[in-house]
């Protein structure tokens, strides 16, 4: 007998719609990094779709053509040219559906999330702001979810679409208000992001501890977070002392010593902790760093071969040194 189906829900046999906010397709390093390769990768080997709305494409375009200009000797209108021909080679761009912004607008004044209230300092015309645009993302998913018979699979850092690990419940609600309830549970959110995606389709592979401390160790690792941690774009608080690129030593790594497989690669999420070395640290009494990785690793030999740095914070001391592997 043959497996009854609902045309009126997706078919999860089909593949997946994975559609990429703007922070989660700049981490992947489109398009000649090896995360959007693993991506891509992935995408073949399940049957699934990338996609991205149409407003993150027309940031993505924006970020592209301001980098470039501030490289000497590269046309902005060149680069943006190519990197839109990209877009549309390896996404379906999901169009902005007709009134999303006059919409947007009315939900931002009633602070309909995902739009978020102005803070207190001040920025008020920056919230607005993102408050459309997330509105805008959200409604486009809404309407390329009800065009489709596909699970889709939304990969956002966005604090403003979640609450925990899932789609806020006021976002949650709307969406069963207006698909239905059992066409609603196919819209999902992944908010780890692309660490999420390989969670729920790599094959999971056991390292033992003495390789993946070996990995983690490595100079590639290491000159990587530096360069974050000292690069123009500072991921702490302006009273946060960074510090310099050799005063930056390993202390830990928290987590299991897990690893996904995709096609010829490992890919490894690890969480790794650093001590910040320096008279200011120990005066400010924050010298602890924590990172969140993604190590792209070769099998034979086991090497890394890239890194990319999903996120850094700063860290209290541990309650329990044994939590870690040192």
């Amino acid at each position: 007998m043959g497996r009854m189906t609902n045309r009126y829900l997706p078919d999860t046999d089909r593949g997946a719609l994975i559609v990429l906010d703007t922070d989660q397709l700049e981490l992947a390093g489109f398009p000649d990094e090896g995360v959007f390769r693993m991506l891509h990768t992935t995408a073949d080997l399940h049957g699934h779709t990338l996609a991205v709305p149409q407003t993150v494409a027309v940031e993505h375009l924006a970020h592209h053509r301001f980098g470039a200009r501030q490289l000497t000797g590269r046309s902005p209108e060149d680069a943006a040219r190519r990197r839109h021909e990209a877009l549309h080679a390896f996404f379906t761009v999901l169009p902005t559906p007709e009134g999303a912004e006059e919409e947007a607008l009315d939900r931002v004044a009633e602070r309909r999330l995902p739009a978020r209230a102005a803070s207190v300092d001040g920025d008020g015309g920056k919230a607005e702001a993102h408050g459309i645009r997330d509105t805008v993302v959200w409604l486009t998913l809404l309407a390329a979810f009800e065009d489709r018979n596909q699970m889709l699979w939304f990969l956002s850092g966005n604090q403003d679409f979640a609450a925990r690990s899932a789609f806020h419940p006021d976002l949650r609600a709307e969406a069963e208000q207006r698909l239905g309830t059992d066409r609603s549970l196919f819209l999902g959110l992944m908010k780890d992001g692309i660490p999420a995606l390989l969670k729920r389709w790599g094959t999971k592979v056991t390292l033992n501890a003495r390789d993946l401390n070996l990995l983690v160790r490595s100079d590639a690792v290491v000159q990587q977070v530096r360069a974050v941690i000292t690069g123009p774009a500072r991921p702490f608080t302006s009273d946060f002392p960074v510090p310099g690129t050799g005063l930056l030593a390993f202390d830990g790594l928290l987590g299991r010593p897990l690893a996904y497989q995709v096609d010829d690669r490992l890919w490894v999420p690890s969480r790794i902790r650093w001590r910040a070395r320096g008279e200011e640290h120990t005066r400010s009494g924050r010298p602890f760093i924590m990172t969140r990785v993604l190590l792209e690793v070769g099998v034979e030999p086991m090497l890394v071969l890239g890194v990319t740095v999903l996120d850094v914070s700063t860290a209290e001391p541990p309650a329990a040194r044994g939590r870690y592997a040192t």
